[in-house]
């Protein structure tokens, strides 16, 4: 038999290229951090990749040896790199992910109900509430440059105001309101609505735009005709819902600034 012919090689062939495929997609995630771009996800990135190519390792049968001793040296050669990497970055990153932090917590200050507050201070919680608005978008917007330990400590103190908030909003309501202490209400009602709505899509976009970046380095490194033309509808699809979003959230921003110049007497 010829060795061309043999199933074993044709098979063990065939994982290494598969293999190989692999660890070259791993490769391109090394992008970001070689570039020294801030984005802490990138190493969560790579190592769940990563994880995936271990496991590939040890599920594709047959391989050949020497096969085998490149790829895990081409892997292991990668793998030190990116946690030498990410060992020495982690000072940069902690720097960067407090700098977030601080001025988040900022707003956060900002937006907390003062122990000797007026009970009926709707302007003054409608200040506050802007304050919280602005937290909230800012850790939606420096999330993926922010360490888990700082992220959680934002979510869960912006999480603890807006329900006091939401609790002196529903006290206020109850209450008997004249005309135009009812008329700032439904505004209100509406801003926090909205704000949330923003809040929701500015997630949603960012989220959307990973996706399309995720697409954009598969379709760099694939070679695979099938795949690439399905990458390349699920590209079109995902563009297309990023401009749908995107004009949302014009649409909200600009229903903000009314319902706020309308609750400051504009």
């Amino acid at each position: 038999m010829k060795p061309e012919d043999d199933p074993w090689l044709k098979n063990a062939h065939k994982n290494a290229e598969h293999l190989a495929g692999e660890i070259k997609k791993l490769s391109s995630l090394t992008g970001p951090i070689r570039s020294n771009l801030p984005i802490i996800t990138k190493y969560q990135d790579f190592w769940n990749k990563a994880k995936q190519v271990t496991g590939l390792f040890k599920e594709l049968k047959p391989l050949a040896h020497d096969d085998r001793e490149l790829l895990w040296e081409q892997f292991n050669n990668l793998c030190r790199e990116v946690k030498e990497k990410q060992k020495s970055e982690y000072g940069t990153l902690e720097s960067v992910s407090r700098g977030h932090f601080e001025e988040i917590m900022k707003q956060v200050e900002l937006a907390q109900i003062p122990a000797a507050s007026p009970s009926r201070d709707i302007y003054g919680l409608v200040e506050r509430g802007q304050a919280l608005k602005t937290a909230g978008e800012l850790l939606g917007k420096y999330k993926h440059e922010m360490l888990a330990k700082h992220k959680k400590t934002c979510f869960d103190r912006i999480q603890k105001i807006r329900t006091i908030h939401a609790a002196l909003w529903d006290t206020l309501n109850a209450e008997k309101p004249h005309p135009k202490a009812e008329n700032v209400s439904r505004v209100q009602k509406n801003l926090e609505l909205n704000s949330e709505r923003y809040r929701k899509a500015a997630v949603a976009l960012e989220n959307f735009q990973l996706s399309a970046a995720h697409i954009r380095r598969f379709l760099a490194t694939s070679d695979n005709p099938e795949k690439i033309a399905r990458a390349t509808a699920q590209l079109a699809e995902t563009e297309r819902r990023i401009n749908d979003i995107k004009e949302g959230i014009q649409n909200f921003e600009k229903w903000i600034e009314e319902d706020e110049r309308t609750l400051k007497g504009e």
